[in-house]
C-alpha cells in the first residue's frame, strides 16, 4: 500500500510545492474542530463518515493521522511550505494535545497507584480493573464477589474526594480513641525527685553526683511517658489535607491512605493510616469506626 509523499493539503505543480485548496479546508477544519471541544476520534471518525479522502481513494481516517497533522509544522510555513494554518491557531492546538496528554500521564498513575490499595468489601481481596475493547473500565473481585453498583475509576476517585472533604471540615472524626495520660509517676520516681530536692540543698553539693542524680530521674521519666501514636498520625492526615490543594495525587494519598474497600454497595470506604475507616455512606451517621 502506497503512502502520501508530501504532507496532506499540499500537491507539486511544475516541480513546486503547492496548496491543494480541498485538502487545506480540510485541514483548517480539523484544527477548528478540534480547538472547539472535539477529540482526535471524533474527528477521525466524522471524516470517514462523510468519505473525506487522505489518499488514492482512501477515506479511512484514523486519530493517528488527525494528531499528524495537527502537529505538522508545515502548515505554519516550517521548510518553505505554503502556509495553511497560522501559527496561532497552530500554538493553541498543540498547547490542548500536550495539556491533554498530560492530564492522560497523571491519570493513569493514579489508576496504577489505586490498582495496589483498592480492596473487596466482601472478602477482602484486591479488587481488578479492566477494559475491554477500550469501552468504559470496571473494577471487579475475581473471587465473584457481585456489588449493586457498577465499579469505574470515576466511582472510587469521586468516593475518596467525598471522604477526604468530609474529614477536612471533620477533623476530629480522626481522633476517636479516648485520651490518655501520657506520664505516669512512680514510687521510684518520687524517690528520685525528693533525692534530687534534698541533693540541691546541700551546702556543698557535688556537681558529677548530681548530674548522674538528674540524668537517671530523667531517664526514668521517659521510660513512664506513653506515645499515643494513631492521634499523632490523625493530626499529622489533618495537616497534610488543609496542605493540599490537589487530593487526587498519589504521592499526597500515599502518606495519608492505607487502603480503599469498596463495598457490596458500591459505597467507598477510606482507611486512613491512622486505622480509622469513613465511608462516604457514613456521613451524617456513625461516621467513623476504628479498624
Amino acid at each position: 500500500m502506497a503512502n502520501r509523499m508530501i504532507s496532506y493539503g499540499y500537491g507539486i505543480e511544475n516541480g513546486a510545492i503547492t496548496v491543494i485548496p480541498s485538502e487545506a479546508e480540510i485541514v483548517k477544519e480539523i484544527f477548528n474542530a478540534y480547538l472547539s471541544g472535539k477529540i482526535l476520534k471524533e474527528i477521525a471518525i466524522d471524516l470517514s463518515e462523510r468519505g473525506i479522502v487522505f489518499f488514492e481513494g482512501r477515506s479511512n481516517w484514523n486519530k493517528n493521522t488527525v494528531v499528524r497533522i495537527i502537529q505538522n509544522k508545515k502548515y505554519i510555513g516550517e521548510k518553505n511550505y505554503p502556509i495553511i494554518i497560522d501559527a496561532n491557531t497552530f500554538e493553541k492546538a498543540n498547547s490542548r494535545k500536550e495539556a491533554k496528554g498530560h492530564k492522560k500521564e497523571k491519570q493513569s498513575e493514579f489508576v496504577e497507584y489505586l490498582k495496589g490499595i483498592v480492596y473487596c468489601g466482601s472478602c477482602g481481596k484486591a479488587l481488578h480493573r479492566r477494559v475491554a475493547w477500550g469501552t468504559r473500565e470496571k473494577w471487579h473481585c475475581e473471587n465473584g464477589c457481585k456489588c449493586e453498583k457498577y465499579i469505574d475509576d470515576k466511582s472510587i476517585s469521586g468516593g475518596i474526594i467525598k471522604v477526604l472533604y468530609y474529614i477536612k471540615d471533620n477533623p476530629q472524626l480522626l481522633f476517636l480513641e479516648t485520651e490518655k495520660p501520657t506520664y505516669t509517676k512512680t514510687q521510684e520516681l518520687m524517690r528520685y525527685t525528693n533525692e534530687i530536692g534534698r541533693y540541691m540543698n546541700e551546702k556543698t553539693p557535688s556537681f558529677n553526683a548530681g548530674k548522674k542524680l538528674i540524668m537517671e530521674c530523667a531517664s526514668l521519666k521517659f521510660a513512664a511517658c506513653s506515645y499515643n501514636g494513631k492521634n499523632a498520625v490523625g493530626e499529622y492526615i489533618t495537616e497534610q489535607l488543609l496542605q493540599e490543594s490537589e487530593y487526587l495525587q498519589k504521592n499526597f494519598l500515599r502518606k495519608i491512605i492505607e487502603r480503599i474497600i469498596v463495598k457490596a454497595d458500591g459505597k467507598i470506604t477510606v482507611r486512613f493510616m491512622c486505622g480509622i475507616e469513613i465511608c462516604e455512606s457514613d456521613f451524617g451517621g456513625n461516621n467513623g469506626s476504628a479498624s
